[in-house]
């Protein structure tokens, strides 16, 4: 009898366990030798950012913005609509590329699910900055969550020293504002559900 009930509830804890949601994440990419001297070979180690991404199992968009910092806000460049690239369901691994030097200039985003490829280039109505730039990246695996922003990069611009948060504070305007830097630049990255 005791077998009986081990094993019962051994069956019920492994179809719980089984029944749980993936994790759907974001991290910068690991690529394989192979495919970093391919990269090197191509010029595309220098001013690519390469991301891995795990979605769940079921038909989605992907949206991508780029925003300038305006009187403490975020005011969306590119992006920033309804639009979005469309994913089938089977679409649940995948990498991104975003290529540029400079947020407010020109800018190219890549998508690659499976056999799925999309390519887009932008040009900004902003002129590229002059002076000193500094980046930051995201630099370790983020959760995705539907219907939440996700910052992939923040470039501040301006003279002098530069002070670099981590791209969470995309979500704290505020502190660049404080700093006095003459232009501030987001990339983000948003995944909602297909309607």
């Amino acid at each position: 009898m005791k077998r009986m009930f081990a094993a019962a509830l051994l069956a019920v804890l492994l179809t719980a366990c089984g029944g749980e949601e993936a994790a759907m994440y974001i991290q910068p990419a690991e690529l394989s030798e192979e495919e970093e001297a391919v990269a090197e070979l191509l010029g595309a180690d220098k001013e690519q950012h390469l991301y891995d991404v795990v979605l769940d199992g079921s038909e989605k968009k992907v949206r991508t913005s780029v925003y300038k910092l305006e009187d403490g806000e975020w005011l969306p460049i590119i992006g920033g609509g309804d639009g979005g690239i469309s994913l089938d369901a089977e679409d649940t691994r995948g990498r991104m590329a975003f290529g540029f030097q400079d947020l407010s200039g020109n800018f190219r985003e890549a998508v690659q699910f499976g056999t799925h490829f999309s390519a887009v280039s932008y040009q900004s109505p902003e002129e590229e900055t002059g002076g000193g730039r500094g980046i930051s990246f995201l630099s370790e695996r983020r959760e995705i969550a539907y219907g939440e922003e996700i910052p992939l990069a923040v470039q501040v611009c301006g003279p002098g020293d530069m002070v670099l948060y981590d791209v969470e504070y995309f979500f704290q305007p505020e502190r660049y504002a404080e700093l006095g830097y003459e232009e501030v630049y987001a990339l983000t990255v948003l995944f909602v559900p297909a309607v």
